[in-house]
């Protein structure tokens, strides 16, 4: 089933290879992690773990950095290597104009408060009757990864604030990315034909791997733009800029709130923007969506150009 990196694979032998991969990364990385916690912490703590309890915020964040390193970054690479000899390329791990970085940045924070309005509709989905012990088991997951999250973004300094930066943003924007942008929507590509069907093929499984059912559609929202962004710009690293911002908006303003004295419960219990705010946040994000789209088009036209006359030079 597996062929040498010299040729290419079909895609659905390019898709068992990845989950493959993904399995054995997340059982080594996580036995890792258990020995790494049991030889600092001592057996009890990892027995309370084990167990779901929430006893010790380090042990749970040494867990979660080297299982994630292990689920999402260390597959994408050795799937990379096995694909293509030339793994960077096939990645897209390849460089783009600043300018491009700063339309990605304004399309991130436009879109914002027009995700924030899908959460607050996303909150108040109500599944049919003969679904609701279905739609408790959903609540009680909700409510369940909730609290762990606000356990995990308790932080009283610098020091654990640029921690949490690792853990939430810097991690799951690079190796979320590399899986499921460079890895799944690349081999849906392949296999559909049709970059859209991957796109928000890829989103709504993105979506759907984080068990959060009450904020799904606005994390497939965000999803299917990051796949836009890589399509259109041919590089891997602004859908990494736009998810690394997402996430690491979110683990400052927790930290700010804390600062100010403020609870982290008031993060959770936000307001909806105001509809005129939602609205002109609206305008400027199709705006700068098409504005990011014509200029990969024409830069790309540009690139077709020059090699196109170094071939006929």
């Amino acid at each position: 089933m597996f062929k040498s990196a010299s040729v290419e694979r079909n895609p659905f032998s390019s898709l068992i290879l990845l989950l493959l991969l993904i399995f054995a990364g997340a059982v080594i990385f996580t036995s890792i992690a258990f020995v790494i916690g049991f030889s600092i912490y001592g057996m009890e703590s990892m027995l309370q773990l084990s167990s779901g309890e929430i006893v010790n915020l380090d042990l749970i964040k040494l867990v979660q950095i080297v299982s994630s390193i292990g689920m999402f970054v260390v597959p994408a690479l050795v799937y990379a290597k096995l694909q293509n000899k030339d793994w960077l390329g096939y990645l897209k791990i390849i460089p783009v104009p600043g300018y491009l970085a700063l339309i990605t940045i304004v399309i991130m924070f436009s879109s914002s408060p027009a995700l924030e309005y899908i959460m607050q509709l996303n909150k108040g989905m109500k599944l049919p009757y003969f679904l609701k012990e279905v739609e408790a088991w959903m609540l009680q997951q909700e409510l369940k990864m909730e609290e762990m999250t606000k356990q995990l973004i308790i932080m009283n300094s610098v020091p654990e604030l640029l921690v949490n930066l690792i853990m939430l943003a810097l991690i799951p924007a690079f190796g979320e990315e590399l899986i499921f942008r460079a890895g799944f929507q690349g081999i849906f590509a392949r296999w559909f034909g049709n970059y859209h069907v991957a796109i928000w093929l890829t989103a709504i499984i993105f979506s759907s791997i984080h068990f959060q059912f009450y904020g799904f559609f606005p994390r497939m929202f965000l999803g299917a733009l990051f796949g836009y962004l890589l399509v259109w710009s041919g590089s891997l690293w602004l859908p990494i800029l736009g998810h690394f911002l997402n996430n690491a908006i979110a683990v400052i303003t927790a930290y700010w709130y804390q600062k100010q004295g403020l609870s982290i419960d008031k993060m959770f219990e936000s307001e909806p923007s105001s509809p005129v705010l939602i609205s002109i946040s609206f305008i400027l994000f199709i705006v700068s969506m098409r504005y990011f789209y014509r200029y990969t088009r024409k830069l790309h036209e540009i690139n077709r150009g020059s090699l196109d006359g170094s071939r006929m030079g």
